[in-house]
């Protein structure tokens, strides 16, 4: 099951779903906090996400592409994975050959992305490297597929976030939109949707 967030679980109907759910899947939690890793703050975020998953009484341990085997995952029961470099994060995954882990993971387990961790679980990385390019400057990645898990479902996060600082974001979703005949479902902060096998649920 994948839980895909624009900034977490940060909405008392989002928590709730993810309540209902981790009753019945278990205890431990992975934190992959990849996509954030080079930030410089990144430590006091980890912490501060650790204790609010710590108040749904999961057992959460810290995973590194670089550093943990891919097949640790499977020890899991969620897998939490945090916002940052979408494009530094799917390139990480690619070069640890972790694609398929993960894949299996959102089938078996319960899988929340936050932004970035989102992100990868779409077919590609093309809109969003289109509408903030900058992001992708130093990581240079050039394979821009992803983990395609979402039935073809294609989401933006931070919506009102994105409009304040992507020229024309509208107008550009919207001509992507034409092009490549696919609906993207751009969701605020607190807002999230719900994939389950071949159902999804838009959660706002």
């Amino acid at each position: 099951m994948l839980f895909l967030t624009s900034n977490g679980l940060t909405s008392d109907k989002l928590k709730a779903e993810f309540i209902s759910v981790i009753d019945n899947k278990g205890k431990k939690c992975a934190i992959i906090p990849t996509a954030m890793e080079k930030d410089k703050d990144h430590q006091q975020w980890l912490e501060e996400t650790k204790a609010s998953l710590a108040q749904y009484g999961l057992d959460c341990d810290y995973f590194y592409f670089s550093q943990d085997e891919n097949e640790k995952l499977a020890d899991y029961d969620v897998i939490y994975i945090c916002g940052g470099n979408v494009f530094y994060l799917m390139q990480m995954i690619k070069q640890c050959c972790a694609e398929d882990i993960l894949r299996k993971t959102a089938l078996e387990k319960v899988v929340v992305g936050v932004s970035a961790g989102s992100l990868i679980m779409q077919k590609d990385l093309e809109l969003i490297r289109d509408l903030i390019p900058r992001m992708n400057k130093r990581v240079k990645l050039k394979d821009l597929t992803a983990l395609d898990i979402t039935n073809n479902i294609e989401h933006l996060p931070h919506k009102t976030r994105y409009i304040g600082i992507i020229d024309a974001f509208e107008k550009r979703v919207k001509t992507y939109e034409r092009k490549t005949g696919h609906k993207v479902i751009c969701l605020e902060d607190g807002q999230g949707i719900i994939i389950d096998g071949d159902t999804h649920r838009i959660i706002v």
